[in-house]
């Protein structure tokens, strides 16, 4: 099979776009220069696309698929090792990747990241896909599907809260990392994503992003001033915005949830749902990992 990997720009994301999330999308659209993305291309077809995003403190890998016509013939190889020879190039020194997949596709990706270079992937949460023509059958939730939804009190989407008061929120409620909204900045669509807001204050969030297949819940965050009914108020809201998005039936993803949420999305979905789970792990630069080595030597010895 003759294989060609080449950068991608906006003349081209027109025949790669199958292969990119909304969001990496968005950013090749508008030439964003933190912005690494390649395309795969078997004659004249295209069939698969990797991205990662790079800034002063690292890299993400932010997409890596191939068509399934194309797959078990080394173009997923072929493509992360063209982005991690030009992510190197920038110096990003670490290089972090987090993904939802299932059964043999996750095993492969997972496989394919630790031969080259990453640390063993660890489970980072479940994630769970349930079709929202299901969820229009559940009481609590088919409002949300309703012409005559309105937006309930306090709640507003997250464009409209100052990114301040997103920060202040996570750090006096001590946040996880991995639920907070300045590490999941990047994923975040605005438009999709709510918030609940009182007296200036945000006591709740919800950040969403469109996928391929689509929409995620990022995550649900919930502080200890929030009412108990700010995370069904807020879901309402984003099920709401993510129907307008998509202008019809969609599969939604429930991810990176805390174990109360989690709780919560189950007792929704009842028995209607598909588990899947996001893996997250990273990659050092040689040198990096050259000098992690060393530390952990150090500290053995001190140890002893």
């Amino acid at each position: 099979m003759e294989l060609s990997i080449r950068t991608l720009n906006r003349r081209e994301l027109p025949g790669f776009r199958p292969y990119l999330l909304p969001g990496t999308a968005a950013l090749l659209e508008r030439e964003d220069p933190g912005l690494l993305a390649l395309g795969a291309v078997t004659g004249r077809n295209s069939c698969g696309a990797a991205a990662a995003c790079v800034t002063e403190d690292g890299a993400e890998l932010t997409g890596l698929f191939v068509d399934e016509a194309a797959r078990r013939r080394g173009v997923g190889k072929a493509l992360l090792d063209a982005l991690l020879e030009q992510m190197d190039a920038r110096g990003a020194a670490r290089v972090s990747a987090d993904y939802v997949l299932e059964g043999e596709q996750l095993l492969a990706m997972d496989i394919l990241l630790v031969s080259r270079g990453f640390f063993l992937p660890q489970t980072r949460s479940k994630v769970f896909a349930v079709q929202s023509a299901d969820f229009r059958r559940e009481k609590l939730l088919r409002r949300a599907f309703s012409p005559r939804y309105r937006t309930p009190a306090g709640i507003c989407g997250l464009e409209e809260v100052p990114a301040a008061a997103l920060e202040a929120m996570e750090q006096a409620e001590q946040v996880p990392e991995f639920l907070r909204w300045s590490r999941r900045r990047e994923r975040t669509d605005p438009g999709l994503s709510a918030a609940l807001v009182r007296e200036g204050r945000v006591l709740a969030y919800q950040l969403a992003e469109e996928g391929v297949g689509g929409f995620t819940l990022l995550s649900a965050v919930s502080g200890r001033e929030a009412p108990p009914t700010a995370f069904l108020l807020l879901l309402w809201e984003v099920l709401s915005r993510c129907r307008y998005r998509r202008g019809g039936d969609y599969t939604f993803y429930f991810s990176a949830l805390d174990p109360r949420t989690e709780r919560l999305a189950l007792r929704l979905m009842g028995e209607r749902y598909a588990a899947y789970e996001e893996h997250t792990t990273f990659r050092l630069l040689p040198a990096e990992r050259g000098l992690l080595s060393s530390k952990s030597e150090i500290s053995h010895k001190e140890e002893s």
